[in-house]
């Protein structure tokens, strides 16, 4: 879709009135930008602004985004750079680390074989991969797609392995003799070593490796031209380049990681558009049947009676508004996630992110507010990335003058809260700023002094200020506004053995 912005329009007509062509073509120019500005329609101005406060308000490298309704792509956008160190702009066709939605992909493959009567989802894995040895309980495939197998997730540096596997069974070799958790059925434990089995069993039911199953029967079929499993040495041709953030929220490239040990459960690229077609399919019934879809949507229960959020291969819910839908969301080195599925509304919403940290919000659920409900939705500014922007240009004193302002004045701007002050404190003893610390967890306890973290955050910087006495002092307080605060007794334990 090509799509313009005011600032963009407002400086082709600038550039008009200041040359020398006729008046009447310039009128012409500016009434027809005006009509074409008018049908291109508020909702999609309203994704516009919100795309864009998005990578200023959260200072990202790119975001992309997309939207599909009624089997079609009505929006789509990417702002920002793909690539920081060359200022590559991204485009909606950019393609990024998907993570975990490598899952759905991976379970609807799964459920094309059931459909085909090649598989029961009930059924011991090992009548499928027999080469997987006997544990101390049996598991089914139905249990590895929800996430209830007991079997264990990363150890050590798997998540940012820079090790090559040449196949699907070197990496299920790598829990080949890791004895399961827990009795299967029993608890939820979210693994994408676990989605290597599912990979197994699809090469070993189909005789085809598992990356050109999903090329032939996913997407070949949805029209997937961009999506694939991600090979570190391959040229990938617009391919974004991953970034994460330091302590001073300043960008740096993300860990090297090669994803083949877990392309079943996080190693696939994609872009938006294909993501949207793999969406639109699901919902139309091109990959699976629709009563398929509803199986893998359906709540899955554990032995005790519990109902977990997540099915098989997707997380289903309802929204505030009591609309159906199936999600799925991913984390890799270097990259965000998102993708929202509303089936019985025909929309999708997909949002990719070329940064990976601990604060970004659900920007699929956010798009699909604006656009279904018409709402308008501003993203906030983190406080503690505030607030560390202050304090590393400025010092501690600059960075309470501008927390007082902006809660006095602006905090319909920023996501205020005492977990944003305690994250600005934890870091600042990261870095060893303990005065400073114990100077802004001062201020949270006068601010906040029901909250157990302003007390367990005033201890923490005395323990590290080597004042046992306050510092036991305060977790103490922490315990008693949370009985429960178990982190508290654990150091009020440590330190009372030194």
């Amino acid at each position: 879709m090509i799509k313009f912005s005011n600032v963009f329009i407002k400086f082709y007509i600038r550039k008009m009135f200041r040359s020398k062509i006729p008046v009447i073509y310039v009128s012409a120019l500016f009434f027809g930008v005006v009509s074409w500005f008018t049908a291109y329609g508020q909702v999609n101005r309203e994704l516009d602004h919100f795309v864009y406060h998005y990578w200023i308000n959260k200072n990202v490298p790119s975001v992309s985004v997309g939207v599909l309704s009624k089997g079609k792509i009505v929006y789509q956008d990417a702002v920002g750079y793909s690539d920081l160190e060359n200022t590559t702009l991204a485009n909606p066709k950019t393609i990024y680390r998907i993570a975990s939605i490598s899952k759905s992909i991976t379970a609807v493959a799964i459920m094309q074989l059931y459909e085909k009567g090649k598989i029961d989802l009930d059924a011991d894995v090992r009548k499928y991969i027999p080469y997987f040895p006997k544990k101390k309980w049996k598991f089914t495939i139905r249990q590895l797609l929800s996430h209830t197998a007991g079997i264990r997730n990363y150890h050590d540096n798997e998540f940012d392995s820079k090790d090559y596997y040449r196949s699907t069974r070197d990496a299920v070799n790598c829990i080949l003799n890791d004895p399961l958790e827990f009795e299967p059925g029993t608890k939820y434990l979210y693994t994408t070593l676990g989605y290597n089995l599912l990979a197994a069993v699809i090469e070993n039911v189909t005789k085809i490796p598992f990356t050109d199953y999903l090329k032939k029967y996913i997407f070949e079929p949805a029209g997937m031209t961009s999506t694939l499993p991600e090979y570190h040495k391959d040229i990938i041709r617009n391919r974004a380049h991953g970034y994460e953030k330091n302590i001073y929220r300043k960008f740096e490239n993300a860990p090297l990681s090669d994803l083949s040990l877990k392309f079943a459960g996080g190693g696939l690229i994609s872009n938006t558009e294909d993501m949207l077609k793999f969406a639109s399919c699901l919902i139309n019934g091109k990959l699976i049947r629709n009563s398929t879809l509803d199986i893998m949507t359906s709540p899955v229960k554990l032995k005790n009676g519990q109902e977990l959020g997540y099915s098989l291969g997707f997380s289903a819910g309802k929204d505030n508004k009591e609309r159906r839908y199936i999600t799925h969301s991913g984390s890799g080195t270097g990259f965000v996630s998102n993708l929202l599925i509303y089936p019985d509304e025909n929309c999708a919403f997909v949002c990719l992110v070329n940064c990976k940290e601990k604060s970004h919000d659900n920007l699929a659920f956010q798009l699909a507010s604006l656009y279904l409900d018409k709402s308008r939705i501003i993203p906030k500014i983190l406080l503690s990335d505030r607030l560390m922007g202050i304090y590393y240009n400025s010092g501690i004193d600059s960075a309470l003058n501008h927390y007082y302002r902006i809660k006095k004045d602006s905090l319909e701007y920023f996501v205020f809260s005492p977990e944003e002050v305690s994250s600005f404190g934890n870091d600042l003893i990261s870095i060893w700023k303990i005065p400073d610390a114990i100077k802004l967890f001062k201020l949270m306890v006068s601010d906040y002094p029901n909250n157990p973290k302003s007390y367990a955050g005033l201890a923490d910087a005395y323990y590290k200020d080597n004042n046992k006495g306050l510092a036991v002092k305060n977790y103490r307080i922490s315990i008693k506004l949370d009985p429960h605060n178990s982190y508290a007794s654990d150091m009020i334990k440590k330190l009372e053995r030194l």
